[in-house]
């Protein structure tokens, strides 16, 4: 069985930068755990001082669309991270599933056929203190959505 190269191509791009937000977050000393396998929605699991947290990567070249945001899969965990990486401007914002179900912006397009949330200049301000500082003090600080 042989993959379309468009779709061997988007996977092995997804691969490549969920490993380098994986060495992120070892420079900052957390430990990281990939997942071999993506069949349950988490990419990896992060650990600090004896918290682990579930941790889906979503990247691309822009903030508009990114794709795999439905309600099922932000409602499974809603605790898990989903961290967006643009890897255009190599910035990050992160939201527990928790976060997205809550957005008003969110709510129709996570329920769309090809579930995904956009974050517009408008949400990007709004969720500036979700960026990569943000993320490694939440991580470091967190007591709530550990494992």
């Amino acid at each position: 069985m042989a993959l379309k190269t468009e779709i061997k191509n988007k996977l092995a791009i997804g691969k490549r930068n969920e490993f380098a937000i994986w060495g992120y977050l070892l420079g900052e000393g957390f430990d990281v755990f990939p997942s071999l396998v993506d069949d349950k929605g988490i990419d990896g699991i992060v650990g600090h001082q004896g918290r682990y947290f579930e941790v889906q990567i979503k990247s691309g070249e822009n903030w508009n669309n990114q794709r795999g945001l439905s309600r099922s899969a932000v409602s499974a965990n809603p605790e898990r991270i989903f961290l967006i990486y643009n890897t255009t401007v190599d910035e990050v914002r992160y939201f527990t599933g928790r976060q997205i179900l809550d957005e008003p912006g969110w709510q129709e397009c996570i329920d769309w056929t090809i579930s995904q949330i956009k974050l517009p200049k408008q949400m990007l301000q709004k969720y500036e203190a979700h960026n990569w500082a943000g993320f490694v003090a939440y991580l470091r600080s967190s007591k709530l959505g550990c494992l």
